[in-house]
């Protein structure tokens, strides 16, 4: 038994459905098939094209031929399920993942729309009911939160939280399905959505305990890759014989507790910081069992404040570590099936804190269950967000942290102008490098971080992210030379911006001895248009407007940058546009002879 960090799944952790054949599933029809890679025709409806490999998921179908014939279902029957999957849409294609063969969230080209509906990317899909009037047959489906569907051809991500129906031991339903949660595309679209029996289009008319995965085949083409699943279908762990010793007084986290006399012990069916009879100064130590139903690995995740500390079998799980009470701290352990002892430690001697404990387990097979009371975990109350929207076009300053891969450290712009539009796409621009610092649909900023308390000046984007970094976009090259990302040599000047009649920024700077203004505008409520305008451009002078770990050309000005996470459409599909490899990164470049730089940013 030790401590230890997760790099290999365990046996019942999160697994990997092959995708090398279709031994995983059953169909009665040709139209799925496993391939390499697939590729999107934008222009053109449900035009999906494939290459030969394995990894690849793809159903190639002809519009209006229905039937369930054409359905992809897996072998596996589950209950409770967790899964992840990426997935590509051809223009105007629909699809769905059924929950049990019976609940569907639905998949759709709902890039560019406002207003999502039930039947939009992320929504679970409504009820049916033939018996009822026309108007009424259909109910109870829920709409996401907010579009953050990409553009069609583009790999998109989502991750679905599943719990199963329940039924007592004769067989009938004491509790619905739940969706408990839903994230597409990185943000939360529904949370707790609780549905009282199979959607339309159902494998089975009831519920049930157990069913497959179901993917809809009949009605658009699409691919799926990276199917991940963690099938809960085995029994939490238990915690008990729980003993307790309070210690009151100023004591110190690092004095030695067995030199003390506690004020109070005692037993308890749960953990709870309200076995106290003060509310500061105070330190108590639980000691229990923990019982471990699998081998495993295992993810303790608690909630003390002040300071805390908690041993698995005497052996520190979480050394001594003080928090805030709105903070929380993980740790993952390999434990042998069995009982092994646990030890909780807490001392709060900060008055302004208020008391707060929690304990959560997650397992082998098991969702994370709580082991402390409500009201105890409960008792700290967070801080209420402050959220700025965007139902006009609204310009907010503020700094913005980023971090451009995992490799990399927090990077904060300090001159950030955040940019929202009624379309629901919005951006960061950078006013120190001309550059655009990312884009994102849905809501438009959290500044809590900002305008809380004494705030640290920082604001966070509210929608799915494409982050493109703070490198200066003009530049000059020598042959294979690395990429100047920052303002040296360039002579760089901000200028400000200025806000148009319906106040859009036209950002103004000097570089390379030559005004430039820089527009990016909403097209369409679907992608944003950046026009750079360089007067008197000095010789060699070219933009970068795209670099990543990969850039490929889709079709004559359409490049696909980072797998396939965003699109850049150049304005002007004849021009000179370069893909270079430089410091182990791809380059997508345009010469600024002509004095203007212009192209379209689909995500």
């Amino acid at each position: 038994m030790g401590l230890t960090v997760l790099t290999v799944p365990s046996a019942y952790a999160q697994q990997p459905i092959p995708l090398d054949d279709l031994k995983a599933f059953t169909t009665k029809s040709d139209n799925w098939k496993i391939v390499g890679d697939a590729k999107v025709d934008i222009t053109k409806e449900n035009v999906l094209t494939t290459t030969a490999g394995k990894g690849v998921l793809a159903c190639i179908h002809e519009k209006g031929k229905y039937g369930a014939q054409y359905e992809l279902i897996s072998n596996l029957k589950h209950g409770d399920l967790d899964i992840e999957l990426d997935f590509m849409l051809a223009k105007g294609s629909n699809s769905g993942i059924y929950l049990q063969g019976n609940y569907e969230v639905q998949l759709f080209d709902s890039w560019g729309k406002k207003t999502a509906k039930y039947n939009d990317c992320g929504g679970i899909y409504e009820r049916w009911n033939d018996a009822k009037p026309e108007g009424e047959k259909g109910y109870e489906g829920y709409a996401p939160r907010f579009n953050v569907a990409k553009a069609p051809g583009l790999w998109q991500n989502i991750k679905i939280s599943y719990q199963a129906p329940r039924f007592d031991a004769n067989g009938k339903k004491v509790s619905n399905a739940v969706f408990l949660s839903v994230v597409l595309n990185g943000v939360t679209i529904h949370e707790n959505v609780e549905v009282s029996g199979p959607t339309r289009g159902s494998l089975t008319a009831e519920d049930v305990a157990m069913g497959p995965l179901r993917f809809q085949g009949d009605h658009g083409s699409l691919a799926i890759k990276n199917i991940k699943i963690n099938n809960f279908d085995q029994k939490p762990g238990t915690l008990s014989d729980l003993n307790y010793k309070i210690y009151y007084g100023g004591l110190l986290e690092t004095d030695d507790l067995s030199k003390q006399k506690p004020a109070e012990t005692g037993t308890a069916p749960a953990l709870s910081w309200e076995i106290l009879k003060e509310n500061n100064n105070y330190t108590y130590v639980y000691s229990g069992k923990y019982n471990a139903p699998t081998a495993g690995d295992y993810t303790f995740r608690l909630q003390a404040a002040g300071n805390s500390r908690v041993k698995i079998d005497g052996k520190d799980l979480m050394p001594m570590e003080w928090k805030n009470v709105t903070e929380f701290r993980n740790a993952t352990i390999n434990l042998k099936a069995g009982d092994h002892t646990i030890e909780i430690y807490n001392n709060k001697r900060d008055g302004w804190l208020k008391p707060a404990l929690g304990l959560w387990v997650s397992g082998p097979g098991f969702r994370e269950v709580s082991y402390a009371s409500k009201s105890s975990a409960t008792s700290a109350k967070g801080t209420d967000p402050i959220l700025v929207s965007a139902e006009t076009n609204t310009v907010l300053r503020s700094f913005m942290d980023f971090v451009k891969d995992p490799k990399s450290k927090r990077t904060r712009v300090v001159h950030a102008v955040n940019v929202g539009s009624p379309s629901n796409l919005h951006y960061t621009y950078d006013l120190d490098k001309g550059a655009v610092l990312q884009v994102w649909r849905g809501d438009f900023l959290d500044a809590t971080p900002m305008w809380h308390n004494r705030g640290d000046g920082s604001s966070r984007p509210r929608g799915s992210v494409t982050l493109f970094g703070n490198d200066m976009t003009l530049g000059k090259i020598n042959g294979q030379s690395k990429w100047v990302t920052d303002t040296t040599g360039s002579g760089y000047r901000p200028k400000g911006y200025i806000l148009d009649e319906a106040d859009v920024p036209t950002f103004q700077y000097t570089a390379f001895g030559s005004p430039v203004t820089d527009y990016i505008s909403v097209v369409n409520n679907q992608y944003f248009e950046r026009i750079i305008k360089v007067s008197n451009p000095a010789s060699g002078l070219v933009a970068r407007v795209a670099n990543g770990t990969s850039i490929e050309k889709i079709s004559d000005g359409l490049y696909a940058v980072n797998g396939r996470s965003y699109y850049i459409q150049l304005a002007d599909k004849k021009a000179k546009s370069e893909v270079r490899t430089a410091d182990g990164q791809q380059e997508l470049l345009i010469p600024v002879s002509n004095g203007e730089v212009k192209y379209s940013i689909l995500f």
